[in-house]
């Protein structure tokens, strides 16, 4: 009897979609983000964050080599006034990339957007579905940029962004050994010294940090294989779930396992590309 209760209470639905557990509960290790040497300008990230005072929301645009950024200021997250922002920002300014990064948002995968990045002949890149992750090195900047808002408490925050993204562009990086400042004109931005960057240095000691930092994080989750027909609860994100609500949605079938640390299930009416940093087996 015992056995078969401890059998029955492993199985049961209501406690995996309505019960928080301690220690590791993240299933499957993460496979190491693959780095290739781009050039500057190739591969950028764009990203939203707000709204804060006034409605209006920043604009953050990174250098995915460089660390460059680039920040702006929009009224509203409507996809005509973000290609807009886009155009005005970056493409009148750099040389035009080859792919953007960008989350799922209706401002980046509405027509208008879209539109743009197909007349320019720029490869869209989304991420998938509330994985921020897949987007650090935005979500990373935009940890900077409040931090400076924050030190400015009272100053209007649509100035104090700009300074903020001043400071980034001038200060030190340890993965580059050099500030974006110094690898986009080869010289400091405050002391003016010049400064050779060595790419092929720079993607090896990046691709080194990558797999230290994918090491850490296996450190702290279960080893796990999935397979397609396992059954997989989707985690609801804390944003999104009240206390007194569940934490997982209903099992999905898993249709297909990828090798970019993602899966895709099956939804009934549709199929969903997840990270298994939002799943766990039923």
């Amino acid at each position: 009897m015992e056995s078969s209760i401890t059998k029955f209470v492993k199985k049961c639905i209501t406690c995996k979609t309505s019960k928080l557990h301690g220690g590791k509960q993240q299933h499957g290790h993460l496979p190491p983000r693959t780095v290739k040497a781009y050039n500057p300008f190739d591969f950028v990230h764009f990203d939203l964050i707000g709204p804060y005072h006034g409605g209006h929301y920043g604009i953050t645009i990174i250098d995915q080599a460089t660390r460059w950024l680039e920040v702006g200021i929009q009224p509203d997250k409507a996809s005509l006034t973000t290609a807009e922002s886009f155009d005005r920002e970056w493409l009148c300014r750099y040389p035009r990339p080859m792919q953007v990064v960008h989350d799922l948002g209706p401002e980046f995968t509405g027509v208008e957007f879209q539109m743009l990045l197909y007349s320019y002949g720029i490869k869209a890149k989304p991420i998938t579905a509330k994985n921020p992750q897949a987007n650090a090195i935005c979500e990373r900047m935009h940890l900077e940029i409040m931090n400076g808002i924050r030190s400015h408490e009272g100053a209007d925050w649509t100035k104090v962004i700009h300074y903020a993204a001043s400071a980034i562009r001038a200060s030190y990086h340890s993965i580059l050994n050099a500030s974006p400042g110094q690898l986009v004109f080869g010289q400091d931005m405050i002391s003016r010294q010049l400064h050779i960057a060595n790419w092929s240095y720079l993607c090896k000691h990046s691709f080194s940090a990558i797999l230290a930092d994918n090491d850490r994080e296996n450190d702290k989750r279960l080893e796990h294989f999935y397979h397609p027909g396992d059954q997989v609860m989707i985690k609801v994100p804390k944003q999104f779930s009240a206390k007194t609500k569940r934490v997982a949605d209903d099992p999905f079938p898993i249709r297909a396992v990828h090798n970019n640390g993602t899966i895709t299930v099956d939804k009934g009416n549709t199929q969903q590309q997840v990270s298994i940093r939002r799943v766990f087996p039923c």
